[in-house]
């Protein structure tokens, strides 16, 4: 997940922000009201408006000319980028030289940190946009209160039988629920680590730092001083930190949710193992203290040469490349566990809204922005993986670090439950999180706290 706004709006954005940000303060005052969650949050490492646009070229039609479609749609996403509104215009500018030049396509953000109530808000109005880009965290959620139109014989059209073949079937699980399908997969998101390899090297750990979890906490306090902390990551629900969280309970067998979805999931020896490292390494002196620092200032840090193992996510790849720190950096994976060497992703899905009164443009649309060259295009540009696999050998050419993420760490990837009580679970059981980070628990009364709050939530 990324948190940051859009350099630009169109007028109709900002007529859906406007009365988004109204209601979702009436309806939702706790996410709209803290000033905390939401400032500094930028996009770690976006271009400014202007650095590259003008470089890229458009690509040629590919697809036939699709019906006789006009009319208006709005699409709304979350800005992966600086440049979200830019680089999206040059999509619907090519969806309307190649598929339909008479329909108009209205753009909008929302902001990360409150997207679920801003989101929220929007279906409530009776007039949500009507694509929307959802993330397997939240669209589950929505599929259930019928807000989002059932996709399945729109993604099983026989004409377009090729291009669904061309999208991973791990993605289409992820978008197949409650007996429906929500949306066309597009795009992922790999939480990586990024380590200063001068940092390491000169410690003479840049080989041994990652063999074991012990490894990763040695390195770290190695690391420490009065400049640099060894060791970074998020802790704050704010800044989704449950990312950073997810591999080392994925290692250990558990799972927020059993298998059925029933009850918590978080069960066993190895992930109780799994939460007391974490608390160990959040409470060694090695990191900067908990709640300090939110997701732009922890990449900061690093770029800064001033973390020297970070967890974070890929679009900070854009500037370092751009930015080139003085120091060698690369990405890497969280240490492996007793029960597995998972990466954590997730994954968000193209959808259209059940109130749209436009869906034939709408679903056009979505298979123009899920085509191989638009999908492909954006993806280079804001550093996100792809579920295509017909157009992974193109990707990156240019990026030796995406090249890794994408060959290495994409097919390790363990995603989450998309259940309709995903976010709330997470979100009911963070703050013994961070009290555990803060020293308060034990990695078993941690665990135990985690899945009182989780069974509460599941308990309704």
């Amino acid at each position: 997940m990324f948190s940051s706004n859009s350099n630009r709006q169109p007028s109709s954005g900002r007529l859906w922000r406007v009365i988004a940000v109204i209601l979702a303060c009436a309806l939702v005052a706790a996410a709209c009201g803290n000033d905390d969650d939401s400032d500094g949050a930028s996009v770690p490492g976006a271009p400014e408006a202007g650095d590259s646009s003008d470089d890229i070229s458009t690509p040629a039609p590919t697809a036939e000319p699709g019906p006789e479609l006009s009319g208006t749609i709005g699409f709304i996403k979350g800005p992966h980028s600086a440049m979200e509104v830019e680089f999206n215009d040059q999509i619907i500018a090519d969806f309307n030289a190649q598929v339909a030049p008479d329909v108009e396509v209205e753009f909008s953000t929302y902001d990360w940190p409150v997207h679920v109530a801003e989101l929220t808000t929007l279906f409530a109005s009776g007039s949500p946009p009507d694509v929307q880009y959802l993330v397997d965290l939240i669209y589950p959620a929505f599929a259930e209160q019928g807000v989002l139109h059932d996709m399945t014989d729109l993604v099983n059209d026989p004409d377009w039988a090729e291009e669904r073949a061309n999208i991973s079937p791990f993605a289409w699980d992820l978008a197949e629920q409650q007996g429906g399908t929500w949306g066309v997969p597009v795009l992922g998101a790999v939480y990586n680590i990024f380590i200063n390899e001068t940092l390491l090297e000169e410690a003479g750990l840049l080989d041994s730092w990652d063999d074991s979890y012990e490894s990763m906490l040695a390195a770290a306090e190695a690391l420490t001083t009065d400049e640099v902390f060894g060791f970074g990551a998020r802790t704050s629900a704010a800044d989704f930190a449950w990312w950073d969280w997810y591999p080392y309970i994925h290692n250990a067998g558990g799972d927020v949710l059993s298998d059925d979805w029933t009850e918590c999931g978080l069960v066993g020896p190895d992930v109780v193992d799994a939460m007391q490292f974490l608390i160990d390494i959040h409470t060694a002196g090695v990191t900067p203290a908990i709640g300090s620092v939110d997701n732009q200032g922890l990449f900061d840090l690093f770029a800064a040469g001033r973390i020297a193992i970070l967890h974070h996510e890929t679009p900070n790849i854009v500037a370092l490349n751009e930015n080139p720190p003085d120091f060698e950096w690369t990405v890497a994976a969280a240490p492996p566990g007793p029960q597995g060497h998972t990466v954590m992703g997730n994954f968000g899905i193209l959808s259209i809204a059940e109130a749209s009164d436009n869906k034939e443009a709408a679903w056009e649309f979505i298979k123009h922005w899920a085509s191989a060259p638009q999908v492909g295009r954006f993806a280079e540009q804001v550093s996100l993986q792809v579920v295509r696999t017909d157009i992974l050998d193109d990707l990156f050419a240019d990026n030796p670090a995406m090249q890794r993420v994408q060959s290495e760490m994409v097919p390790r990837v363990q995603g989450l439950q998309p259940s309709p009580h995903i976010i709330e679970a997470l979100q009911a059981a963070w703050p013994v999180v961070e009290d555990a980070f803060r020293g308060n628990r034990t990695g078993e009364e941690a665990i135990a706290g985690m899945c009182e709050a989780i069974d509460g939530v599941l308990a309704g």
